[in-house]
């Protein structure tokens, strides 16, 4: 938060590069790609540490078929990682967002 503030305040520092980057052509694909329900899984993930897909089903009262296609797009955007054993986890510490309006662009 300090960072931050610094930045809005132009008082030298600058945000820390991200190692890996997810964009979307506008704001529009990016809420209707990454939803709240994905959202979720992710959170109820990174809370849980590792999860089968039959629990994060469980925890989150849902569909493991729905379920499972939301972990297939995440899988494919690399924001879960999936052990050999079937086990998912998440592969990073923090996920920000930045959408920018009046462009048409959205990370």
């Amino acid at each position: 938060m300090a960072i931050a503030q610094q930045v809005d305040t132009g008082e030298g520092e600058t945000l820390p590069e991200a190692d890996f980057h997810l964009s979307f052509t506008d704001s529009a694909q990016l809420f209707s790609e990454l939803t709240l329900a994905r959202l979720a899984l992710l959170e109820q993930l990174k809370t849980l540490g590792t999860a089968s897909i039959q629990t994060l089903a469980e925890q989150l009262h849902a569909d493991q078929g729905t379920i499972r296609a939301d972990i297939d797009q995440l899988l494919d955007w690399e924001l879960i990682a999936q052990a050999r054993d079937g086990r998912l986890s998440i592969p990073w510490d923090e996920i920000q967002i930045q959408v920018t309006l009046g462009n048409a662009q959205a990370a």
